[in-house]
């Protein structure tokens, strides 16, 4: 009698949580699971590649990061499909973009969102540049992480207004610790993500 009590409640629970994987469209494995991780990025994004690997251990790194890449050109390598895209996409994008084109930087984020997907992570930091802040850069990027809740900021400029300290003699790019620390905070963005189903395993 008590196995076949024992039998019923485990089918009901069992059904239980079909049901709930059934009713959660955003269901997936849970977050901080090992997977891939693909750069698109700058100089900022080169400084992080040798420190990722230990703040992501396990997981496997793509990058495709240049020095000097302004947003167009991260959306010309996304276009021609240079790299295949992970579940998890790392973004370091428009430090290096005319400061004043803020316009253009919002269609540029636009349409490299567009071309990532909505069921994909996306990583994106912050912007310091000229010794402060670019707040309308970054007004653009927390716009777009409101629209998409798969859109993390990495508050790097916040960072760098704390600490100074993080930033290499040229007020740019950052030291040793500066990125190790923003390595530090793309990994706790990357595992407190999960994508969408119905995009595959990178």
């Amino acid at each position: 009698m008590r196995s076949s009590f024992f039998f019923a409640t485990l089918l009901v629970v069992v059904a239980l949580a079909a049901l709930v994987f059934v009713r959660n469209p955003f269901y997936s494995s849970p977050t901080g699971s090992r997977g891939t991780v693909t750069l698109v990025g700058d100089s900022l994004n080169v400084g992080i590649e040798r420190y990722l690997p230990d703040a992501l251990p396990g997981w496997k790194m793509v990058a495709n990061d240049e020095v000097g890449r302004v947003t167009p050109q991260g959306i010309a390598e996304l276009e021609a499909r240079t790299p295949t895209l992970s579940n998890y996409v790392v973004v370091s994008l428009g430090t290096n973009d005319p400061s004043t084109e803020v316009t253009a930087f919002r269609k540029d984020v636009a349409r490299f969102l567009g071309l990532v997907g909505p069921n994909r992570c996306v990583v994106w930091a912050t912007i310091w540049r000229d010794g402060k802040p670019n707040d309308a850069f970054n007004e653009v990027l927390r716009d777009a992480a409101r629209a998409n809740r798969r859109v993390t900021l990495v508050e790097w400029a916040e960072m760098v207004e704390r600490n100074p300290e993080l930033l290499a003699p040229d007020g740019l790019h950052g030291n040793e610790e500066g990125y190790l620390e923003r390595a530090r905070e793309v990994a706790a963005a990357v595992k407190g993500c999960a994508p969408a189903q119905s995009v595959s395993p990178g």
